[in-house]
């Protein structure tokens, strides 16, 4: 019987593994049942396919594999993730320092490796924060007292998804110290390298400049705590920012200077050439510089999956695997997603290997006679133009001339900043002075650097995000710029502005006249509400400000706009002055200038002009009704909340801000007209406020309570949850439900649920 065909293709079978591994992935909820089933399913199809159906059989075991690595993987995490009733109870642990702390003001953040727990708790790793710690250094063994809960990150449109990365990293709790005693100070295996990397964090930092601390930090040791919110944006407006972030870049050229440094030793006859073979040798000392320098790094995931991409590129000659570039990247891509089935949810992943396959697509097999300049210019460009399309739909702004700043930055920091950081980082043990006069020549290098890009960046003007783009709109860009770079031969370039269009000029959905789409976002413990008409948006309230570097804004509200396509606001409304509702105006105002605000009271450190609300206060836009029913008639700042009323046809909102029971008493005292179809509960459903009385004037359909997840309040309180509920609403809590989103006067006031409408099943 004839059985060549039933070879399998090695690359299709690669696709389809990657195919199947990120399906399962992305697509299916938290179900054991189903992850189980799926794979038992495939192997039935194998059973039916007969013995000479071969070609119907094969790619049945990339399927299959594919599928159970990443449905193992899914119930690996259901069987160990962290149990409900742990939260909000004091736990005893005890474990090891397992990562470099983080100190941040009068707090510490380090990652905790259990290995005794007083509780039913399967967590091997968590991720801690200490307030006023003692001395702590990586690898010392504690016994802690703290209060664990699992990760929670926002659930909204374009924001970071928290819980996706803890996963990667291996993170199955969060939670903070109350107490703790040190068990042992002796530190041993791989906290070693912790210990070695402490000392270099804090060499570096009495070696180089403070502004230049984050940059060496980010470069030697993979931590880039240091590197402060104007650098960031910097590195953000010249697209450098890679090169902060340990990757397949800087692994690769590690390994291409091991690489380097064998060939020319061997040639200069410092290798025994006839017992070890000089290929061998070179791919063995380019991955021992890759592992050096990984291990260095902090081997954290998004290293190990560089590491992985560099080993399968130098493996794949010596163990006879003699395949085209696309079959290597493909086992590259292969490899990662059998370690980490989740490196599919990372820009990073998407990053690394988008930037490998244009280099292959544009330049492998090409026999194109250029200049110098050509050939140095060209991998910039074929880089820039794969990785436009997804930068821009993942909400980040790109600058044209960036291909021009990597030509000289890659090489500044790859090839001389980065080894010579290296070299003396070794050298420092053995001779101080030496790494001394080393370091000071490159602090002043990268004092350079710095102001080299801070011109270029107040020259650039950047391509602004289009994260309103769909998934169809991405591909046909991505398709379009591989149009653009294609070889001239195939004469479809042609075709590239074409599919480049919808991407050009997104068509953004019209909201009809007369209503209104709101979305209450998932802002944690805080609020924020986004109400838009036709052709006007107001933002009620902008969240809280989490740290210097951080506050809702950056993390919802600003991507949330983007997703949404939105360029301009009309009106901010600032309920009251607490933090966890006007945390995120300043950075809200420096993306989005001279808005009008308006507050029912003052607003701590805000010195821009702003308009005091007042009962009474109405306008009209697009047919949409908006009014003022209480604000700033109180001297407590919750009570002079601005209290908004929002109608569009039949369907009405109400945002009473915090007020407390006494104004709502007053509310409906004065004959205030309180029905509404949707009710936001005041104060994050605090046992204050949402009175019985309040409840009943307003009649409300659905209650939303915007609240954080297991916060130290205990909001929503138990006894507001009862009485909403008596009323008859339907109840909806940010903190379980992700963003909420509906429309006022369509005739449908169904509420959408981003956790159930993006269910995934590291979700909550």
């Amino acid at each position: 019987m004839d059985n060549t065909h039933t070879t399998i293709k090695p690359a299709r079978g690669l696709l389809i593994f990657v195919l199947a591994s990120g399906f399962v992935s992305l697509t299916f909820g938290m179900s054991v049942l189903l992850s189980i089933s799926l794979p038992l399913f495939i192997l039935f199809l194998w059973g039916l396919s007969s013995a000479g159906a071969s070609r119907v059989r094969w790619w049945l075991l990339p399927l299959l594999a594919g599928t159970l690595v990443s449905s193992w993987y899914a119930s690996h995490y259901a069987v160990t993730r962290l149990d409900g009733y742990i939260h909000g109870r004091d736990i005893n642990i005890e474990g090891k320092i397992a990562s470099l702390p983080v100190i941040n003001g009068m707090a510490a953040r380090f990652d905790f490796a259990v290995s005794h727990a007083g509780a039913v708790l399967y967590a091997k790793k968590v991720r801690l924060s200490w307030y006023e710690p003692p001395d702590l250094q990586a690898g010392e063994t504690w016994q802690l007292t703290v209060r664990l809960r699992q990760p929670h990150g926002f659930s909204s449109p374009g924001a970071f998804d928290y819980e996706a990365w803890a996963l990667r990293q291996g993170i199955q709790a969060t939670g903070y110290v109350k107490s703790g005693s040190l068990l042992d100070n002796s530190v041993s295996g791989i906290y070693r390298l912790h210990q070695v990397r402490a000392l270099l964090r804090e060499w570096l930092y009495s070696t180089v400049s403070d502004n230049n601390r984050g940059i060496f930090s980010a470069l030697l040791l993979g931590d880039k705590t240091a590197i402060n919110t104007q650098q960031w944006q910097m590195l953000n407006e010249t697209g450098t920012t890679h090169l902060m972030v340990i990757s397949g870049l800087h692994i690769g050229l590690m390994a291409w200077l091991g690489f380097s440094l064998a060939t020319i030793v061997g040639r200069l006859g410092g290798i025994p050439l006839r017992s070890v073979p000089l290929p061998v040798v070179k791919a063995l000392t380019g991955m021992l510089f890759a592992l050096f320098y990984a291990l260095l790094a902090g081997f954290s995931v998004p290293v190990q999956r560089a590491l992985v991409m560099t080993f399968a590129a130098l493996l794949a000659p010596l163990l006879g695997i003699r395949a085209s570039p696309a079959t290597l990247w493909l086992l590259a891509l292969a490899a990662v997603l059998a370690i980490d089935p989740l490196a599919i949810t990372s820009n990073g992943f998407w990053y690394s290997f988008i930037a490998a396959g244009a280099l292959l697509f544009g330049m492998v097999g090409r026999k194109e006679r250029t200049g110098w300049p050509v050939t140095l210019f060209k991998p910039q460009w074929l880089v820039f133009a794969l990785l436009t399309p997804l930068l821009l739909f993942n909400g980040q702004p790109v600058s044209p001339l960036s291909p021009l700043v990597n030509l000289l930055a890659i090489p500044l920091i790859g090839i001389a900043v980065v080894p010579l950081l290296l070299f003396s980082a070794i050298v420092q043990f053995v001779l101080p002075e030496a790494a001394g006069f080393i370091m000071a020549g490159l602090d002043y290098l990268v004092t350079g650097f710095q102001w080299g890009l801070q011109w270029v960046s107040g020259l650039i003007v950047l391509i602004p995000p289009q994260q309103s783009l769909t998934w169809l709109d991405l591909l046909f860009a991505v398709v379009g710029m591989l149009l653009l770079i294609a070889p001239a031969t195939l004469r479809l370039r042609w075709l590239a502005p074409v599919m480049l269009m919808p991407s050009l000029f997104p068509k953004t959905p019209e909201i009809p006249a007369g209503q209104a789409e709101v979305t209450v976002l998932d802002v944690g413990q805080g609020l924020s509400v986004f109400i838009r008409t036709r052709q006007h948006l107001l933002v009620y309230d902008t969240g809280d400000r989490f740290s210097e570097k951080l506050s809702a804004a950056e993390s919802v509200i600003l991507p949330a706009l983007s997703k949404s396509g939105v360029t301009q606001i009309d009106r901010i409304i600032i309920s009251h002055g607490d933090q966890d509702h006007s945390g995120g105006l300043p950075s809200l105002l420096s993306r989005y200038p001279n808005v009008p605000v308006i507050s029912g009271t003052r607003l701590p450190g805000f010195e821009q002009e702003w308009v005091k609300c007042q009962s009474g206060d109405h306008w009209e836009w697009d047919g949409v009704y908006f009014q003022v029913l209480a604000g700033g008639e109180y001297r407590r700042s919750n009570d002079a909340s601005c209290v908004l009323k929002v109608t569009a046809g039949s369907d009405s909102l109400l945002l009473p801000g915090d007020i407390s029971g006494r104004v709502e008493k007053r509310l409906i005292e004065q004959g205030a007209e309180l029905e509404s179809s949707v009710l936001v509960a005041a104060h994050h459903g605090s046992r204050f406020s949402s009175s019985s009385d309040f409840l009943s004037a307003v009649q409300p359909g659905a209650v939303i309570f915007s609240s954080g997840f297991a916060n130290r309040f205990g909001h929503p309180a138990a006894e507001t949850l009862a009485r909403a509920q008596s009323s008859g609403a339907k109840i909806f809590n940010t903190a379980a439900d992700g963003s909420l989103s509906f429309t006022l006067g369509s005739g449908d006031m169904t509420v959408s649920a981003y956790r159930k409408t993006h269910t995934r099943y590291w979700w909550r």
